[in-house]
């Protein structure tokens, strides 16, 4: 198994958070608080210095409103080199 921290998917998922986050015109602070936790935790996850398990993803999506399940699809997708 191969590190997921830095990997290509780990990139794709921490830029989809955000991307995310920012179209449904959140902040770090506001989903932070939605999430009941620090803006630095999403910060974290955004700058790549976390990961994070599929209980925290879910709560990311619902607290932003986006689909988990077609973003976990689409990530499948993607090739490690």
């Amino acid at each position: 198994m191969s590190k997921t921290i830095r990997s290509v998917r780990h990139e794709a998922l921490r830029m989809l958070i955000r991307d995310r986050r920012k179209a449904a015109g959140l902040t770090q602070a506001q989903l932070a608080k939605r999430l009941g936790r620090y803006q630095s935790y999403v910060a974290m996850i955004e700058g790549g210095e976390l990961r994070i398990g599929v209980l925290e993803f879910l709560d990311i999506a619902k607290a932003i409103g986006f689909d988990p399940g077609l973003a976990i699809r689409n990530l499948g997708k993607i090739e490690e080199p």
